[in-house]
């Protein structure tokens, strides 16, 4: 996905202790209630992690991991996370920003160089990716995109492409963009891969042995991906190397150590940058249609007088939602493998059924 050595404060080392919680599997009666009603319309399984301040309140699973084997779904089942995956992608970018190696501004092209020869009116910048608003063609619509293509071939190929927008100007969700963000992220610490980078940062000083990207650490365990409705499922599984924008896997409890992480705000001097929204050239926030703001790799925006840093993810068999209030510390998690559920609605109320 050959770095400089760098140190976990305390904070982060207490954080990483948060899994003798997940072992105890707490739970809560009424979000079983709306977890298990859930099931079987548009997922046959369903992953439920709701943590407060770090500390788990809730992991548990529903429904089937396969439906052939009846293999249930525990906290230890591992899904892709699909676009969920971004926010470990911006993560990484902002610990090499706060290091020096390179800040928002900083052209692309210094550290992806065969870029350069994208013809933009201005460089694009590190925030163009971070933000939505790089103009970069969808590289999934390239007639040459395969489920085998690797980031260094999309990036051979954006090097002759037109942008679609003047960078800066406009927010345009872009699997693209952080394709290329966990490209430079690699390339920043000459690293393999983006891989390399998460598991040197994150995963292996959190202790997510799970965790992994492009493939799932233990193929056993990965749940089946489905797609339809009304309870008539088929298997839909579409498997593919890129990295930065999707494919990282992994489970509950690996999660309830990231969120302690995060909540603990020891992987970071500043925590809070991650949900601060990008800006257009012009000065004004980059948002979307919905006047939602995006910060590094999360929705970012206020509702009912509270703080809230979101993001979801769908893929072939695959729908994920990762919901944080920001104001009372109360985060849900919820993995499906049925690529039709809608979970936003679903984390909604059960981030207030924890609130209750």
């Amino acid at each position: 996905m050959r770095y400089t050595p760098f140190s976990l404060c305390a904070t982060l080392l207490c954080a990483a202790i948060a899994p003798a919680s997940v072992l105890a599997q707490p739970h809560m009666a009424s979000i079983d209630d709306l977890a298990q009603s859930f099931i079987d319309d548009t997922t046959p399984g369903l992953g439920v992690l709701v943590t407060r301040g770090g500390e788990v309140l809730h992991i548990a699973g529903y429904g089937a991991a396969d439906i052939d084997r009846a293999t249930p779904i525990t906290a230890q089942s591992i899904f892709d996370l699909a676009s969920v995956s971004k926010e470990m992608t911006a993560l990484a970018a902002r610990m090499q920003i706060e290091e020096g190696l390179y800040t928002e501004e900083t052209p692309i092209a210094e550290i992806l160089p065969d870029l350069a020869a994208i013809d933009s009116p201005r460089p694009l910048v590190v925030a163009d990716l971070l933000f939505h608003m790089s103009g970069l063609p969808d590289y999934l619509d390239w007639d040459g995109y395969s489920s085998e293509t690797t980031n260094d071939e999309v990036l051979d190929w954006l090097a002759e492409q037109e942008l679609d927008h003047a960078p800066g100007a406009r927010f345009e969700y872009s699997n693209t963009g952080y394709l290329v963000l966990g490209a430079l992220v690699a390339a920043a610490e000459d690293a393999d891969d983006l891989a390399d980078v998460l598991q040197s940062r994150v995963w292996g000083p959190l202790g997510m042995s799970d965790t992994a990207l492009p493939d799932p650490a233990d193929p056993a365990r990965r749940v089946t991906g489905y797609d339809g409705t009304g309870g008539d499922f088929e298997v839909a599984m579409d498997p593919n190397v890129a990295q930065g924008d999707g494919n990282v896997f992994s489970t509950l409890t690996d999660l309830a150590k990231y969120e302690a992480a995060l909540s603990a705000g020891g992987l970071l001097d500043d925590t809070e940058a991650l949900f601060v929204e990008g800006r257009f050239d012009d000065g004004n926030p980059a948002r979307d249609e919905d006047d939602i703001g995006y910060g590094y790799g999360w929705q970012v925006y206020e509702a009912d007088g509270e703080s809230f840093a979101a993001h979801s993810g769908s893929w072939t068999g695959t729908s994920t939602y990762y919901l944080r209030n920001l104001t009372s510390g109360v985060s849900v998690v919820l993995l499906a493998n049925g690529e039709a559920a809608e979970l936003w609605e679903l984390a909604d109320e059960i981030a207030a059924a924890a609130e209750e």
